[in-house]
């Protein structure tokens, strides 16, 4: 099952990426039109030309992280905890588990991931740029194990499960918007983990004039393209397991 997750979810994620998607059929669709001057492929142009409009200029993709994002605030206190699990990713899960590993002297950091690619070159790499990283920090290399070979959050959570964690005395790292696809694989893994959330994407703006400031139709593609690629992989999890 994990093989055909792995290749199914990164195989297939590009070609179904919305935006690309769109832009692509819509192109195809008017150069069909060009060609036959047919009603049908106007129609169809208008319709998908609508969907890219409705995602640059609504607030879609910002509801949707939203939507992801919205049950791990980060309000309690951690104590007794002794395990810090951060799965690879951005800077700011690195970033938030030194922080951490500081506030809990008896802890130990579990960096786990590896190159997500479908032609796997360098199983190092992704090791090696975290472990630079720590130590430009100035962080103890001693407080840390790194698991490099996983290349999803499956592989990542079938890794972490050998470690024979306490629920209680576990953290898990991760960005915002994927905690929800990281709670879904850990718990239907039989894990259960203290869920300590990062680099949040939704930023409320309860101003008008300040929505209008920040609106960004780049910023709204990227949005939508992020909750999309979570939703997929919780569908494809759900399905495939």
């Amino acid at each position: 099952m994990n093989n055909l997750y792995f290749l199914f979810s990164k195989a297939i994620s590009p070609i179904i990426n919305p935006i690309n998607f769109l832009f692509v059929f819509l192109l195809i669709i008017f150069f069909l039109y060009l060609k036959s001057n047919k009603k049908i492929f106007l129609k169809i142009f208008t319709i998908i030309f609508s969907s890219l409009a409705i995602i640059a200029f609504l607030p879609i993709g910002k509801l949707g992280i939203f939507y992801l994002e919205k049950n791990y605030n980060n309000n309690q206190e951690f104590q007794n905890i002794k395990n810090i699990i951060v799965l690879s990713g951005s800077d700011k899960r690195i970033i938030s588990s030194i922080k951490l590993a500081t506030e809990l002297k008896g802890s130990k950091i579990f960096y786990v991931g590896g190159d997500s690619n479908i032609i796997n070159k360098n199983t190092s790499y992704e090791y090696e740029r975290a472990k630079k990283f720590y130590k430009n920090l100035n962080f103890d290399i001693n407080r840390i194990k790194f698991i490099s070979n996983p290349r999803n959050t499956i592989e990542s959570f079938q890794e972490i499960k050998k470690l024979n964690f306490r629920s209680n005395e576990t953290l898990l790292i991760t960005s915002a918007y994927h905690m929800k696809r990281a709670m879904i694989i850990s718990n239907k893994l039989g894990l259960s983990f203290i869920p300590h959330a990062v680099d949040f994407k939704y930023k409320s703006q309860n101003s008008l004039i300040n929505k209008y400031q920040h609106f960004n139709v780049s910023s709204n593609f990227t949005l939508f393209n992020l909750f999309f690629r979570e939703m997929l992989g919780i569908a494809s999890f759900k399905i495939l397991s």
